[in-house]
């Protein structure tokens, strides 16, 4: 909150000084005699009380208040926007005080500002111009501990006191970084010197712009408002409160917090600095501080009152040293609130315990028998967890095609209401990482019992289409199966049959096919994939289909260390481009969704990740 004559009213905790000024912490400029003193400051009231249920739900139904996910900018984090119901511009958040201790994802419900506190936007302004819109929030965004501009001048003209969340501690371990960040927000802020007549004539006083003055609307018509509102209730917590970051020493050793409690500091700036008690830190921390300068730790916040600028949490691990993969890549993970830890026995009691498993009798007078088929799948050469195959076959018109997309029925393993099941529904997806992927479910499923590997009897469900060589479909059907894949292809095998329609490849040259089929007919099932895929794709695009290339970056990594060597941009050819052409087709919605109900509940995750963290769907 700015005061007109641009005095800044901060909040704070007890036992941290309230002003810094030249005349001592805490110190008010018009004291002489208490320059070198400490001045506690009262506590009070830094963020609103949420409202109760019943005034919300009232709220929600009358329009006064409004619900959405907040969304954090990583990169000006004093903003935050939520989604606005009528699809017009975002509403905008100014302020961690405006976001009443909410963090990124939450669902919140808000109260528009009056008109007059709204964003003023100019449509043609540059990101400087823009960016000084909000930053006369920002001691009351990042408060905390402190840094201090005054002017100089008559005894009783106000410093500008400014309180940041980056305390000046941090350059004591020499971690300086983030007070360089917030030094250069703070050069954004305008101080001028304005004179308020004839007996202060000379005088200078501080004055801290702001774009939210219903006078520049008034001056600058061109402007557009943007509208404004702040968090008055947090509906879900979806934010795990979990960070990772850095502890260190109080910077005021005399204050009572000092002997109680370290200083977290996250290293994802959306989330508020934490007070951790100093039994939850290493036993030498207290005297060896800068040992642990550079240690990961990971925090989870307990608490958050309403007077008090920091959160209060409780140190959860120790994850070793910062910029090393595995310490980093766990912090991602447990922020983000993935459970990467191993599944639990009683989980997997809910598998078959005697490996290899063979497909009961009964199940084969339920299902439609496709072991005589040539099915196959295309996957990376790495992967192990083969979820999904392909057929093709010309019927004996000589112009019709059976193609078949075959999917790993993972359904059958997961029971109803099983550990299982409950596992699975909460992790709800497998999460890749550059060099590692979490999956959803356990390892023996994706990879033994599920994976459609070659020359074994595999449970599928499937959708089968009977379609022209031009690509339109006669009929469809949608059911359970049992396959038998012949051979494992990788997207260079299939490339290089594409690429050579002709040429007879060697043998030596592929994986192992069965018996039963032959390279040639593999080949030719290739071949015929990938010319009706040519011609479903080119139909598409010719119904308005628009097509989005997004460039993918693609790592090289070190084998033993998971370090990274080398990048180069993903290419998608034509052996990898809709899997010649499955999903193509559109399905009826009553099948789709018994499709999509078996392969993106219960499917397993590939084996080779894109980047990430992303999730496959």
């Amino acid at each position: 909150m700015s005061y007109p004559d641009g005095r800044l009213n901060l909040g704070t905790l007890k036992g941290v000084s309230s002003v810094v000024g030249p005349h001592g912490v805490g110190a008010s400029p018009n004291d002489k005699k208490s320059k070198n003193k400490f001045i506690r400051g009262k506590k009070k009231s830094i963020f609103e009380n949420y409202m109760s249920k019943e005034d919300v739900s009232e709220g929600l139904k009358r329009g006064t208040l409004i619900q959405g996910v907040l969304r954090i900018n990583p990169k000006k984090f004093h903003e935050a926007f939520i989604p606005s119901p009528d699809g017009d511009r975002d509403i905008f958040i100014d302020g961690i005080v405006a976001r009443n201790r909410a963090l990124n994802g939450d669902l919140v419900v808000v109260k528009l500002l009056p008109e007059e506190q709204w964003k003023v936007i100019k449509p043609e302004s540059s990101d400087k111009e823009t960016e000084g819109a909000y930053e006369s929030d920002l001691p009351e965004e990042i408060c905390g501990s402190h840094l201090q501009q005054s002017l100089k001048g008559h005894k009783d003209s106000p410093d500008v006191i400014i309180e940041a969340q980056f305390d000046d501690s941090d350059s004591e371990d020499g971690r300086g970084n983030t007070q360089n960040v917030l030094v250069d927000d703070i050069k954004k802020l305008s101080v001028s010197v304005h004179e308020k007549g004839e007996t202060d004539a000379g005088a200078p006083s501080a004055k801290v712009e702001s774009t939210s003055m219903a006078q520049d609307t008034r001056a600058s018509p061109e402007r557009s408002l943007q509208r404004s509102a702040k968090v008055v209730y947090i509906v879900e917590k979806k934010h795990s409160r979990a960070a990772t970051g850095f502890i260190k020493l109080l910077a005021d050793k005399n204050s009572e917090l000092f002997r109680k409690y370290a200083l977290f500091s996250p290293s994802d700036h959306r989330v508020p600095r934490i007070y951790v008690p100093l039994k939850d830190c290493p036993q030498d921390f207290m005297t060896r501080p800068k040992d642990y300068a550079n240690t990961l730790f990971i925090c989870r916040i307990v608490d958050w009152k309403e007077d008090s600028n920091f959160a209060l949490g409780q140190l959860a691990k120790s994850l070793g040293q910062a910029g090393e993969i595995e310490p980093e890549t766990e912090g991602i993970l447990t922020e983000y609130g993935v459970d990467f830890s191993d599944f639990s026995s009683e989980v997997l009691e809910c598998l078959p315990q005697n490996l290899p498993w063979t497909i009961p009798p009964e199940e084969f007078s339920k299902r439609r028998d496709l072991r005589k088929d040539c099915v196959f799948t295309i996957d990376p050469s790495t992967a192990r967890d083969l979820d999904d195959a392909l057929s093709c076959k010309l019927l004996a018109d000589g112009n019709t095609y059976e193609v078949g997309v075959h999917i790993a029925d993972v359904s059958y393993f997961v029971p109803e209401g099983s550990e299982l099941d409950q596992v699975a529904a909460q992790r709800a997806t497998s999460v890749y990482l550059v060099q590692k992927v979490i999956p959803m479910l356990p390892r023996a499923l994706c990879e033994e019992l599920c994976s459609l590997n070659p020359m074994t009897d595999k449970l599928t469900f499937s959708v089968i289409w009977t379609l022209t060589s031009e690509g339109k479909i006669l009929s469809e059907w949608f059911g359970r199966t049992i396959i038998c894949s012949c051979t494992k292809l990788s997207y260079e095998h299939a490339q290089s049959m594409i690429e050579s329609p002709t040429k007879t490849i060697p043998e030596q040259e592929l994986p192992p096919i069965s018996a039963e089929h032959t390279v040639e007919e593999v080949h030719q099932a290739v071949l015929n994939l990938h010319r009706i895929a040519k011609e479903l794709r080119k139909q598409r695009f010719l119904d308005g289909a628009l097509r989005l290339d997004q460039l993918k970056l693609a790592f090289t990594l070190d084998y033993e260390t998971g370090l990274p060597q080398g990048c180069h941009i993903y290419e998608y050819r034509d052996s990898n481009k809709g899997r010649c052409c499955a999903g193509t087709p559109h399905p009826r919605p009553r099948c789709s969704m018994t499709w999509r109900n078996s392969v993106t509940r219960w499917g397993c995750p590939w084996t080779s990740p894109p980047l990430g963290p992303s999730i496959k769907v």
